[in-house]
């Protein structure tokens, strides 16, 4: 735990010194929408550095609405949705679902249910499935403690937010990856959370940094993947607006 605590503290202090956080020499965005998923047992006050720089350099930041992010997340992924459609509806195009841990779990779960409306689904060193065999094994006690606490006073069944819960959720995160929506998995090998092989996306593309789990919100190199991921995205939008502005040309000629 004090090595996690060391390791945010030097990944803040080195992002609040570099010009990135500043948005020096960072492409400007075109207003699309981002929706910031935290991960398991935070909120969205974790990801509200993030919101800030991606509203300083040029994407429309929501965070999720989830204070702390515990429970079924089935409930959870009802209300993502319903968070999902307003922000949609209100921009009048897709958003990026940016997730850390659970919350990219989250994230892709949502691109799967509401495919028409996630254009983009970025994870911070989150599993590309749920199982406890992607937890290090050091964690694992206190989150089954934990998980079995909130079972009993929710009166949930075991299964609930693990790998043999049968729920919409659950078939989400087990189903194929949509075409049509682009995945980025950002992970360290130094994950001291979740074992970084889990990580490994075989439907998108996967982007390795250094340092720890907690500090990926507030990572520099994470920003510094971002921007060029978002950006990537941003001018292959450019690239078809033009090619069907020159297409409608020609044919009217």
């Amino acid at each position: 735990m004090a090595e996690t605590c060391i390791d945010f503290a030097h990944n803040l202090s080195r992002l609040l010194c570099d010009p990135i956080f500043y948005g020096t020499n960072v492409p400007t965005g075109d207003g699309t929408p981002v929706l910031l998923i935290p991960g398991y047992f935070t909120g969205d006050w974790s990801l509200s550095t993030l919101a800030r720089w991606l509203s300083r350099v040029g994407y429309r930041s929501y965070l999720s609405g989830i204070d702390w992010n515990v429970g079924c997340p089935n409930e959870k992924s009802e209300r993502l949705g319903w968070r999902l459609a307003r922000i949609t509806d209100e921009c009048g195009m897709p958003a990026v679902a940016l997730g850390h841990s659970l919350g990219g779990v989250l994230a892709r779960a949502l691109a799967v249910k509401y495919p028409a409306r996630v254009r983009q689904v970025i994870t911070l060193g989150s599993p590309t499935k749920i199982s406890w065999a992607s937890v290090r094994p050091r964690y694992r006690p206190a989150i089954r403690g934990f998980q079995a606490l909130w079972h009993a006073l929710n009166n949930r069944p075991s299964q609930c937010g693990t790998d043999q819960c049968m729920c919409q959720f659950g078939e989400a995160v087990n189903s194929r990856f949509p075409r049509g929506v682009t995945l980025s998995s950002i992970y360290t090998r130094s994950d001291e959370v979740v074992d970084w092989r889990a990580c490994i996306a075989p439907d998108g593309d996967n982007h390795e940094v250094s340092g720890g789990h907690t500090s990926l919100a507030v990572n520099p190199e994470v920003y510094r993947l971002l921007s060029v991921i978002l950006a990537a995205r941003v001018d292959a939008r450019g690239a078809a607006r033009s090619a069907a502005t020159a297409i409608a040309t020609a044919g009217a000629q």
